[in-house]
């Protein structure tokens, strides 16, 4: 959705937050084939050809029993607080929830 975004909008910055059971995504031992789900591979690829910046809540992280090592290869991601997050929204010029 953040790629489509940056691709027909007229924007210059958007940013993705993972927050609850939302963190599995990004976990880089996820294997959709085992829940008959397509690869997320061109999901990855438009995320890093469109540079979008990736927070992921730390408690959630956690809560998944994850840590960094456990996520996906990727620069734009960020482990933050949930004070950072609500910052984040704050700051933002408009958001969806998906």
């Amino acid at each position: 959705m953040a790629a489509g975004l940056l691709a027909i909008g007229d924007l210059d910055n958007c940013q993705v937050i993972f927050m609850g059971d939302a963190v599995y995504f990004l976990n880089k031992s996820l294997n959709p084939e085992a829940l008959n789900i397509d690869p997320f591979s061109n999901i990855i690829r438009l995320m890093e050809l469109s540079n979008i910046e990736v927070y992921l809540h730390d408690e959630a992280l956690g809560m998944a029993g994850l840590d960094a090592s456990d996520l996906i290869s990727y620069e734009n991601l960020k482990i933050v607080s949930l004070e950072k997050i609500s910052q984040l929204l704050l700051e933002a010029d408009m958001s969806f929830r998906y």
